[in-house]
């Protein structure tokens, strides 16, 4: 066994504190994160980040948040981007995109290391950042400052940092990355290691530079210390595994060692040591060897153990675990446990975090526990996990317990012994609170409570042994906190609920946690378990369900066994029974203003109605439905301020509390109210003519026949459901709902409007398309027509009206009148037919009278040119005799000189 542990080259941990505090809070992934302060760990619902890998997260010493990063943006405590926290030069999508760094013996300074990934651009330059560090400053500003930013260590570097301490020193640590012999792109092989020495004074950065036999080109993958610092694990995905010897005294990194797969799943990415150092964990995964990514149902995950005391490590790989799923990284935790990200495929989380329960055990005894921890809704573990200084894990368990490696529940009346492996020749140390124990030199120490002291008390004891070899000392932790026994309450308790509305029986259904503050009196560090029988709760056999307990019987007796975290414990009777208090009805009304069916509600307007002069002044809660109402249905609790689901009725439940105890539970209804229904036009015409007698504006009307409406015009000021007036411009009519208040407005615009005026009627005639184009001013929408009657037409243009006098008129299309004016077109017969039957016996120019071109004057001839007939414009006409003689019938000549001036010659026919 000394052999063993003179191998082992064990850092030396400041304090408890920072052992326990530095790694207690992880924040990664999709808005995850946990926090170690609690036994078991806990989530944290308040993380920011939104990375596919890369993280980094830091606390203090005694385990209180400071910060966390990507890699390019840092958020503070509050998680709120630091000052000057943006813009570093991580990658979320770098496997290790940072690591956080305390500067020794300085609390406010810490280093935040980042490597970036490469960017290949098509047909362009292939750029990177490399290695850099910035500098967060505590010493000014309470939630920290970034000082210093993207400080150039290396032109390229691996998506991988790991740090650890200094040979037996606490106050130096090495910060090692991985890149090429040149630090930068020109040469592809990553073949050398760059070791950082960081001291009180600062960064050195002049590098240990150690370069090894490692043909590889694969950037991705984990780096990984053992907590003791002796070796280094590489993991390069499609490159393999290598395995190296560090010697923390000078940060020379040798020995390179290809760990090999027999499996096709061997392409490792997270790789994590056992506490005790003696098991590499390595998470394989399988993928394309081409650019196209395989599907999710073709990509696998495995765990493996390797165990390097083996004399062929490759050799001593035993498969953990082997599903579909995506690549994985590892991270021991304080509590020393591994914890294993999920991921289903690399843009996919998933959300759980899985843990190897005792990685110190060998093969299938190391527990691998898959999706142990559930994360929230909102929340994905994806492929990184934060890295720390991994010498923050280098303690052995003195307490041994199976259920913490460093933190140790008592009873106040318990004795526990502290205790590690006796090996001869080594030497013991033990100390209290920072104190040495003198005399106590065994490999273990039994512990109990001091006397005189107030409860709960809380004890560190720290075990340091020393192998007298040269090598460093390995340390032993132990937080311990004695704890007195629950006080059983002063007075029988009773968890009392509600009926449904449908029974009155006696029975209902319980959730029992509701009685934990009744019998605990509120006090957080207890716990509960039910039992339906004393025997069973001393048993710990057959215990209740704590959500849902249906009582068999009216007012029921359980048991509850009561514990705190040491399970210092008492069994406490109480009772289940239901209020006698009966349901009813409160109804809450809104107006349907979208008129839909649908309105938002206060919920809080009911509470004075439900509650009334009620003692104690019991808590309202509304639900969904009576059952949730009955079990505090967490998801269907309704908010305060709640739109309702079912459209203009909807019901829902309000229970009253009062101690954690159902009151009642009353019937809500929430109504949505119509609104009056009836349409009004959204135009209407006053004519001007017309004032000022009043025209009347009648709504359409569809009011429920039950109800009573109140009416408002607006400006006039008329409460009547019609409105009277000769007022143009805009009208508001406002119908109220008087029996539900629900009003409904709408708005006419009463525009005025005039008659026509006609400003001219331009006239072609004499042609074979005799027209008419009618000029007309006015404020309206008219018509025109040629008769009274009509037809009306909307153009202003007649075409092809035979000669002849015409009336035009002009009507308004708004119903403010007609306006017509006479004109005429001039035009002539073609021929006539002087037979005595009334039917063209005369020829004479048409379109002409005494007011419209009187002094017209037509000469009428023969086809020779004699002189026939001369005619007035306002004459009967020519009858086709000549001296008293009728004339035969043949064409004749005329020739017409209007009053205008114009003048026309052409010919007829006269027919016999």
């Amino acid at each position: 066994m000394k052999n063993l542990y003179v191998c082992l080259t064990i850092f030396l941990i400041t304090t408890l504190s920072y052992a326990q505090g530095a790694a207690n809070n992880w924040y990664f992934g999709e808005n995850a994160g946990l926090t170690f302060s609690t036994t078991p760990p806990s989530i944290l619902n308040d993380g920011k980040l939104n990375t596919l890998e890369g993280c980094a997260t830091i606390s203090d010493t005694s385990g209180k948040l400071l910060f966390y990063t990507d890699g390019t943006t840092v958020f503070t405590r509050n998680h709120e981007i630091m000052q000057n926290g943006s813009g570093l030069f991580g990658d979320s999508s770098s496997t290790q995109s940072a690591i956080i760094i305390p500067k020794p013996l300085d609390p406010n300074i810490y280093y935040i290391f980042t490597v970036d990934v490469v960017r290949v651009y098509q047909n362009g330059p292939t750029e990177t950042n490399g290695m850099n560090y910035s500098i967060v400053d505590f010493s000014s500003n309470p939630d920290g400052e970034v000082i210093s930013k993207n400080i150039n260590l290396l032109g390229f570097s691996a998506e991988k940092l790991s740090a650890v301490v200094k040979g037996c020193d606490t106050d130096t640590i090495w910060m090692v990355g991985l890149s090429t012999a040149l630090g930068n792109l020109s040469d592809a092989d990553l073949n050398t290691f760059y070791s950082y020495e960081i001291t009180s004074t600062g960064i050195n950065r002049t590098p240990v530079i150690s370069r090894v036999n490692m043909p590889i080109t694969e950037r991705r993958g984990n780096l990984k210390f053992s907590p003791d610092g002796n070796k280094l694990a590489c993991a390069n995905v499609m490159d393999g595994l290598y395995l190296f010897d560090f010697n923390s005294a000078t940060g020379v990194i040798t020995n390179p060692e290809r760990i090999s797969f027999s499996s096709i799943i061997n392409y490792p990415y997270g790789v994590e040591f056992s506490p005790s150092n003696r098991f590499l964990y390595v998470n394989n995964y399988n993928e394309s060897d081409t650019n196209r990514p395989l599907p999710p149902s073709e990509q696998f995950s495995t765990l493996i153990q390797l165990d390097l005391q083996a004399a062929n490590v490759s050799s001593s790989a035993i498969e953990i675990d082997n599903q579909n799923l995506y690549r994985s990284s590892l991270q021991l935790g304080p509590d020393g446990k591994i914890y294993r990200s999920m991921s289903r495929e690399y843009e996919d989380g998933l959300p759980f975090l899985s843990v190897i329960d005792n990685p110190d055990a060998l093969g299938i005894a190391c527990n691998y526990i898959d999706r142990a921890i559930s994360l929230p809704a909102g929340m994905r573990s994806n492929q990184g996990l934060p890295p720390f200084n991994q010498s923050l894990f280098n303690t052995v368990d003195i307490i041994q317990n199976d259920i913490s490696t460093s933190i140790l529940n008592l009873c106040e009346d318990e004795t526990y012994t502290l205790t590690y492996d006796n090996i001869p020749g080594v030497n013991y140390t033990w100390y209290k609170d920072g104190s040495l124990l003198s005399g106590e030199i065994a490999n273990e120490i039994t512990i109990s409570k001091p006397t005189g002291v107030s409860l709960p008390y809380t004890e560190n004891y720290e075990l340091k042994i020393e192998f007298n070899d040269g090598t460093c000392p390995l340390r032993g932790l132990a937080e311990v906190v004695y704890y007195a026994y629950p006080e059983p309450p002063q007075t029988p308790v009773t968890l009392i609920n509600c009926e449904d509305s449908e029974s009155s029986d006696g029975l209902s259904a319980f959730i029992l946690n509701d009685a934990t503050p009744l019998i605990t009196g509120n006090d957080p560090s207890l716990t509960a378990i039910f039992y339906e029988t004393e025997q069973d709760a001393q048993n710990g056999l057959n215990a209740l369900d704590p959500e849902v307990f249906f009582n068999t019987v009216p007012n029921q007796t359980l048991y509850a066994y009561i514990a705190n975290p040491a399970d210092c414990n008492i069994i406490v009777p109480f009772q289940v029974g239901v209020s006698n208090n009966q349901s009813r009805t409160v109804i809450l009304n809104q107006c349907d203003i979208e008129e839909d069916g649908y309105a938002g509600f206060n919920l809080r307007d009911a509470d004075a109605e439900l509650t009334g002069n009620q003692l104690n002044n019991p808590e309202v809660f509304y639900y969904l439905t009576e059952e949730a109402a009955l079990l505090k249905t967490s998801d269907e609790i309704l908010p305060e301020l709640y739109l309702n689901e079912t459209p203009y009725l909807q019901i829902i439940y309000a229970r009253l509390e009062n101690n954690a105890s159902c009151y009642a539970i009353h019937k809500v209804e929430l109504t949505v109210n119509e609104l009056p229904n009836f349409e009004l036009s959204e135009e209407s015409y006053y004519c001007a003519s017309m004032f000022p007698e009043k025209i009347v504006i009648e709504p359409d009307y569809q009011l429920e026949l039950n109800s009573n409406y109140s009416y408002q015009w607006l400006p006039e000021g008329q409460t009547t459901p019609y409105l009277e007036t000769n007022l143009t411009g805009q009208h508001t009519l406002t119908v109220t709902n008087t029996d539900t208040g629900c009003e409904k407005s709408k708005t006419i615009d009463i525009i005025e409007r005039e008659l026509a005026a006609i400003v001219s009627i331009e006239t072609t005639d004499l042609s074979e398309n005799n027209t008419a184009t009618i000029t007309i001013t006015g404020n309206g929408n008219y018509e025109f027509a040629l008769e009274e009657e009509g037809p009306y037409q909307d153009e202003n243009v007649f075409n092809n009206l035979v000669p002849g006098f015409y009336t035009l008129f002009v009507r308004s299309k708004d119903g403010c009148g007609i306006v017509s004016e006479d004109f005429s077109i001039l035009g002539y017969l073609k021929y006539f037919t002087p037979n005595g039957d009334g039917y063209h016996d005369y020829w004479q120019v048409r379109g002409v009278n005494d007011e419209i071109q009187g002094n017209t004057v037509i000469y009428i001839y023969d086809r020779y040119g004699k002189l026939l007939k001369q005619l007035s414009g306002r004459s009967q006409g020519w009858d086709g005799n000549f001296n008293g003689r009728p004339l035969p019938s043949d064409d004749y000549w005329f020739h017409i000189i209007f009053e205008d001036g114009r003048e026309v010659k052409s010919h007829f026919t006269l027919k016999r």
